[in-house]
């Protein structure tokens, strides 16, 4: 969740538009200003499930900042890249052409 936390910023401009309209912070969503996780909870960042939680972190985690409007192979490839190489990023090439197009 640290490697999250360091790169919200980064994954909040990729997540769709209008973010900060959808994103306030109130009626079960997170701020798209601070980043938060929580085990059941909904209106986190990151939602951790609590059978996740009860089986010693197996299972699954829920990213809840992306709205309907993403491109889904821009989002999984900062995902896989921010929790799966946390020192080296391979998706800089991906959000340069992302922000280009």
């Amino acid at each position: 969740m640290k490697q999250f936390d360091v790169k919200h910023k980064l994954h909040i401009s990729v997540y769709g538009d209008d973010n900060q309209k959808r994103l306030t912070g109130i009626h079960e969503t997170s701020s798209c200003e601070k980043f938060s996780y929580g085990v059941g909870d909904r209106s986190a960042s990151f939602r951790i499930p609590t059978t996740t939680n009860a089986a010693n972190g197996k299972g699954y985690i829920e990213d809840r900042r992306p709205a309907s409007n993403v491109d889904p192979y821009v989002v999984g490839a900062l995902i896989a890249d921010t929790s799966l190489l946390a020192e080296e990023s391979k998706a800089g090439p991906m959000l340069t052409h992302f922000a280009k197009w």
